[in-house]
């Protein structure tokens, strides 16, 4: 026998959960710990990466996104020692 939930009288039940994929927001504190930046020059880099989203007053930007600006940054302007 199946148990069904059955919604009472004036509850709507939730939607079931869509997993659009795997990506994830990242914000500026994720950002300072996996660049070693601070605050400032951490979203500096999120804006100038022009992939920046800004949801109530906060800066994110998509895991994959920044880090395909990454690497699109060490192919134009390789670092020479």
């Amino acid at each position: 026998m199946v148990d069904s939930v059955v919604p009472k009288a004036g509850i709507v039940p939730a939607p079931p959960r869509v997993v659009l994929g795997r990506e994830r927001l990242l914000g500026v504190t994720e950002i300072r710990e996996l660049t070693g930046l601070g605050e400032v020059a951490a979203a500096s880099l999120m804006k100038e990466s022009g992939r920046c989203l800004k949801l109530h007053s906060r800066l994110f930007v998509i895991e994959s996104s920044f880090f395909e600006y990454l690497h699109e940054l060490e192919v134009s302007d390789p670092c020479s020692l």
